[in-house]
């Protein structure tokens, strides 16, 4: 079977509570929300870009991108990613769309390519960016993150020893011709859930006693205590899920969250249930001690939102009706892009062969020696702010935007816009101050894709 050989995850920073949702409902629900300039490519580039690189660049042979909310129609986001990782061209790319199991499908195949011999090792990333109808927030599980799991032929964190999935022709909702349908919710669960769980169950478990943490990731996930009780389960098998109160339902990738929070709180055995017209099953043995807790270092890195109003200008970038609202498009040039790419998009600048002066932007000759002969040189994502100002006229939803001009660590120096700044009193940036890069969208609400390196505090 295949290994885990690496995993991680990436949350966006900001949280909003379900009292700011709706005060007098009383609730005490959170959720992650993605900044205006984040989405769900984003947010898999900084799940995937903290993996083992060496294992990505040299021995990747597959990239599976899974998403129940595209941001693309007729473009591969598996393709993008890749580009996006500077991993080899020509190797396999697929997307699994259009369901919230969709996550676990792409890993399910992960699994069973490598289990064929074909393919050694798999990058399953899953990441999901949906904002509800205004009004309908609290009806509507939503939250937003990414998870990204490399699985492999060699041993690592955990090995992955039966996988299985059973479908199911009952779609509980489904969106026909831009209208939602949606069958009784009680013939749904009688019909759906229960009748494909139960008939699962018995196909697929043979000793219910084996496991000591059971994840259920499904909507119904409250009404299946009997269906795994006649099986041979307890109520002590079923793993918490701790991270819907903390982050909400992050849809596709929610079910590989749960299975790294357990994989975390070091549970040897572990069986994964995905439910969403039919069940994926996934036996888990955890073979090694987790070194760094990337769940909980996340969830702990929390800005809340104050207000509903504030709420409304971060899901501008996601679904925002005002006649007001129009996208804006910077000047770009695909050829000129392609181009230049290891520069602006893999941060690889020049090196003077002579004096050693680092430079960001390719430069005929070193201004220090005056020599013409560099060698390509990998820059840093981390530096220092060696001056800023503010640009009042740039679009931004929380203007005025910050430019810093920073000095990277081991040589070069870039320009570029501050991001997180809803609320720069807690986000403040000095002249000396540490930062490092992340990928966002350089225009928030953008006619086109137009990722770039911006700065938060490090």
């Amino acid at each position: 079977m295949s290994f885990i050989k690496d995993y991680n995850i990436a949350i966006p920073r900001f949280r909003i509570t379900d009292n700011s949702l709706h005060p007098r409902l009383g609730r005490n629900g959170q959720h992650s929300i993605c900044f205006a300039d984040e989405d769900l490519i984003t947010l898999a580039f900084q799940a995937a870009a903290n993996l083992k690189l060496e294992t990505l660049n040299s021995k990747l042979d597959g990239v599976l991108f899974a998403t129940s909310t595209p941001v693309f129609k007729n473009r591969y986001h598996a393709s993008f990613l890749a580009d996006l990782l500077n991993l080899p061209q020509g190797i396999l790319a697929l997307d699994f769309t259009n369901s919230t199991r969709s996550g676990t499908d792409a890993l399910l195949l992960a699994n069973t390519l490598i289990d064929s011999g074909e393919y050694k090792n798999i990058l399953v990333v899953t990441a999901d960016v949906h904002f509800p109808a205004i009004g309908k927030e609290l009806s509507t599980p939503f939250g937003h993150g990414a998870c990204a799991i490399l699985l492999s032929n060699e041993k690592g964190i955990a090995e992955i020893t039966a996988a299985k999935s059973y479908s199911s022709s009952l779609a509980e909702e489904f969106s026909y011709k831009g209208n939602t349908i949606q069958y009784d919710p009680r013939f749904s669960r009688d019909a759906g859930f229960k009748t494909n769980l139960t008939a699962s169950l018995k196909n697929f478990i043979t000793n219910p006693k084996a496991y000591d943490a059971v994840i259920l990731n499904s909507l119904y996930a409250r009404i299946a205590g009997g269906i795994f009780a006649k099986t041979g389960f307890e109520e002590t098998h079923f793993a918490k899920d701790t991270l819907t109160s903390k982050i909400g339902n992050t849809g596709a990738a929610h079910a590989l969250l749960l299975l790294v929070n357990e994989i975390e709180n070091e549970k040897k055995n572990i069986l994964l249930a995905d439910y969403t017209n039919g069940t994926n099953f996934f036996e888990i043995k955890k073979q090694s001690t987790i070194q760094e807790k990337v769940v909980q270092n996340q969830l702990e890195n929390v800005e809340f939102i104050t207000s509903y109003q504030d709420y409304l200008l971060l899901r501008k970038a996601g679904n925002y009706n005002s006649a007001n609202y129009e996208t804006k498009e910077m000047f770009s040039s695909e050829m000129m892009q392609e181009r230049e790419k290891d520069t602006l998009q893999y941060l690889k600048g020049l090196k003077c062969d002579s004096c050693g002066t680092i430079y960001y932007l390719k430069s005929t000759r070193c201004k220090k020696c005056k020599t013409d002969k560099f060698s390509e040189f990998q820059l840093s994502k981390q530096g220092t702010v060696y001056t800023l100002t503010s640009e009042h006229y740039f679009p931004s939803s929380f203007p005025p935007i910050h430019m810093l001009v920073i000095d990277l660590d081991g040589g070069g120096r870039v320009t570029v816009q501050q991001t997180d700044t809803m609320y720069l009193e807690n986000n403040k940036i000095e002249i000396g101050s540490k930062v490092k890069l992340v990928l966002r969208k350089m225009i928030e609400n953008d006619a086109k894709p137009n990722y770039f390196w911006k700065a938060i505090p490090l």
